[in-house]
């Protein structure tokens, strides 16, 4: 009985006693690493810390567009003659992408320009030689009309100084009278003639005329226009995008008939949101990546950014021209733009594994000769590489890179790689 009390009191202290460890065990989980001391080294990596530029970025996704899409509608319907351009085709700003009947057109540029030649005829009729003769004639009589009525008046005052010494009789002086009277009026009439055909006739003729050869000037220049829009050129350098006419069609002026678009260069819209805005400036530099193009990252440029917020998703919308040399950008296609928010240059950093965090704190390793030093540090930037070591580390000092999870502060350790 006793032996099996004995027993008893064994396993109940052995069970207290791996209760106790296990209890102290979990409080030490909970407390932090706990401290073994080994003598065995541990294999580490090590690298140096470098004086380097860091920059923090943000991703953002758009969608590639042409620098230029015009689409080309006629000016004015008609039946489709012939197109000298297909979907895919290089043309250049001038070069004749279709073009319409033009047969009632060219008639309507010969009836005008029959009626300015006879509105210029007609001008000609006023303000050329006729004119100039009509005026000479007028002022010819007017000259004559002049000297007659200075005889007249000569005479009369000579008929009446004789029948006033009664050397003429009183019919010889009415004669004289009639005379002057009649030579009165014809030089008024002639006046008159002359003074209306230089300043009212004359002019007012021409101004009439040179208002119908304005208008008829006017005629035909829109009727050549008409002719001209029967030729449908490409306004700018580009590829055709897109051909909705055949020959033979009729078409309208307001249907799109082909587009053409500029690919020398691609725009992205992208949104920043308004903690970063004020962090990108016009003429930046972005990195772009669009798979449909390959690996190869791109370089972009920032040429606008909207000076307010979107409405709908209260982001600043951000415009990006990236250049299309290789051709090999379409648009539609995906792209990730990369944007330095930040930049910490010719600073000390670190690969982001070598920091550990524990708590609101951070460590790095130092390998100091054979054994691994805990060191606290401030960081700064960080992007998908290097960290940025505001405080704690110089230049050209070996961090701990790879096995800092199994070591503690004064650890022995052995480098396997740099």
């Amino acid at each position: 009985m006793r032996k099996r009390y004995v027993k008893v009191i064994i396993v109940l202290a052995a069970v207290a006693l791996l209760g106790i460890a296990a209890l102290n065990f979990a409080r030490g989980r909970a407390a932090g690493p706990v401290n073994v001391v080994s003598d065995a080294a541990v294999a580490v990596s090590v690298e140096k810390t470098v004086k380097t530029d860091v920059s923090s970025t943000v991703a953002l996704n758009g969608k590639l567009k042409p620098l230029q899409e015009i689409n080309i509608i006629p000016k004015m319907p008609g039946k489709v003659s012939s197109v000298n351009y297909d979907i895919g085709q290089s043309v250049n700003a001038g070069d004749i992408l279709f073009t319409l009947e033009d047969r009632d057109a060219r008639l309507q540029v010969k009836q005008a320009q029959a009626g300015l030649d006879m509105a210029n005829s007609g001008l000609a009729k006023v303000t050329g030689e006729a004119a100039e003769l009509q005026e000479k004639q007028l002022k010819a009589a007017l000259a004559t009309a002049e000297i007659n009525y200075n005889n007249a008046k000569l005479s009369y005052e000579r008929t009446k100084q004789l029948f006033e010494s009664g050397a003429v009789s009183k019919s010889g002086m009415e004669q004289a009278e009639t005379q002057l009277g009649l030579a009165v009026q014809q030089h008024d009439s002639a006046k008159a003639n002359y003074e209306l055909a230089v300043t009212k006739v004359n002019p007012e003729n021409a101004a009439s005329m040179q208002a119908q050869v304005n208008q008829a000037a006017a005629a035909l220049e829109m009727a050549q226009s008409q002719l001209d829009n029967t030729v449908v050129k490409s306004p700018i350098n580009g590829v055709i995008a897109s051909r909705n006419i055949e020959v033979g069609e009729l078409v309208g002026s307001t249907s799109i008939a082909m587009s053409v678009i500029d690919l020398s260069s691609v725009l992205i819209d992208i949104n920043a949101t308004e903690d970063m805005v004020n962090k990108i400036m016009l003429g930046d530099k972005v990195e772009a990546v669009i798979n449909a193009a390959g690996d190869k990252v791109l370089t972009g440029e920032i040429i606008n950014i909207a000076p307010a917020a979107d409405a709908k998703t209260q982001s600043y919308p951000v415009r990006i021209r990236i250049a299309n040399e290789g051709g090999l950008l379409k648009g539609g296609m995906f792209a990730e733009i990369r944007l330095t928010l930040d930049k910490a240059q010719n600073t000390v950093a670190v690969p982001i594994s070598a920091v550990l965090d524990e708590g609101e704190k951070r460590f790095v390793y130092v390998l100091k000769g054979d054994s691994a030093e805990k060191r606290e540090v401030s960081t700064g930037l960080f992007d998908d590489k290097l960290i940025v070591i505001t405080k704690g580390l110089s230049e050209n000092e070996a961090v701990i890179v790879r096995g800092q999870d199994m070591i503690m502060d004064g650890s022995k350790v052995t480098v396997t790689a740099e």
